[in-house]
């Protein structure tokens, strides 16, 4: 089980106290898919008159059977990803990715508490991925902004 923590954790950096400052929004955009992922970042990115930092943050469930130091997918891939997804909001900000076995238990140990969360998701009928991510998200106590996207 202690092994399982420590590979668990994320490589995220620590802000600094310079970008901890007043003034500062800190604001987490969970990967869900690149469509997703590009409208919060275009939702974080009109704060104009805010001073927006984003963390744009990749769980990747990794199956039971794949030991979870060695997930089936390259973590460099998704990192490379994650940050041209960010360079072309234009946003300042860092990427992470975390292999865990839960979703909603990887986004629990990554997020600070009472972290701000914008989630968008495909309006639809039923209850989709990212409205159950919201909904965990906000039960563990974070600010959580559903943005429902139409196609």
């Amino acid at each position: 089980m202690e092994r399982n923590r420590q590979l668990i954790q994320p490589e995220i950096d620590q802000p600094s106290p310079r970008e901890n400052a007043a003034g500062v929004l800190w604001v987490v955009i969970p990967y869900t898919t690149p469509e997703l992922t590009r409208a919060a970042l275009r939702h974080a990115a009109v704060c104009t008159d805010l001073n927006v930092y984003a963390c744009v943050v990749d769980v990747q469930v990794v199956p039971f059977p794949c030991p979870i130091d060695q997930p089936p997918v390259n973590k460099d891939h998704a990192r490379r990803r994650l940050r041209q997804l960010l360079s072309e909001s234009g946003l300042p900000g860092q990427v992470a990715v975390l292999h865990t076995r839960d979703w909603i238990e990887g986004y629990s140990r990554v997020l600070q508490e009472k972290s701000l969360v914008i989630v968008a998701t495909r309006k639809r009928w039923w209850v989709t991925r990212e409205m159950k991510l919201a909904r965990g998200l906000t039960n563990a106590g974070h600010q959580v902004m559903l943005l429902p996207i139409a196609r």
